[in-house]
């Protein structure tokens, strides 16, 4: 077992992509939903490829997980962005009365893998048609949810699961250490 939390370097132009593509291809889908297609394509790419595909930090709220800088985006705060100007182009997102995001054009698919386009469909298809209630009671039987402390950052290592788990978190780790995304 590790003895530190296993964390990435958030990308913030994977992660307008890949709400880009969400937003392209569930439209005006909700910040609820967003996060949580976003936390279970996160979850899957790391099983089968040892690395997240936007590495953002997931906050264990009471709804479920929220990915932590891509939320503050969703909200409108681009004050800690590398390129607001980027975000706006990419998504159009109404607040009115809770924020509902559409994208502004195609994700570009040379920044998205074929890897995190497969995770981020699975991933839609498996929110999609689910209730508010019973998707957010999928995600606290998550034990990355469940471990990491109320309001709190959750270990991407308690993403891990399966018989490879031990040899997926130090491919995870040696990424998290060298890797870019």
């Amino acid at each position: 077992m590790m003895a530190h939390a296993l964390r990435f370097q958030f990308n913030e132009s994977k992660g307008v992509e890949a709400l880009a593509y969400i937003a392209q291809k569930w439209s005006g889908i909700t910040a609820f939903y967003a996060s949580k297609v976003l936390f279970f394509a996160e979850k899957k790419h790391l099983n089968r490829y040892s690395r997240p595909i936007v590495g953002d930090t997931f906050i264990a709220m009471p709804n479920g997980p929220v990915p932590s800088t891509l939320y503050d985006f969703i909200k409108g705060k681009l004050d800690h962005a590398g390129d607001p100007d980027a975000i706006m182009r990419a998504l159009l997102i109404q607040r009115d009365p809770y924020p509902r995001i559409d994208a502004h054009r195609p994700a570009d698919q040379e920044i998205l893998s074929p890897s995190d386009i497969e995770c981020l469909e699975e991933a839609i298809s498996f929110c999609r048609g689910k209730s508010f209630s019973s998707l957010s009671g999928i995600t606290h039987q998550e034990k990355a949810w469940m471990d990491a402390p109320q309001n709190g950052p959750m270990d991407y290592a308690d993403l891990i699961d399966g018989d490879d788990r031990e040899e997926i978190l130090a491919e995870a780790a040696e990424f998290a250490a060298y890797g870019v995304l």
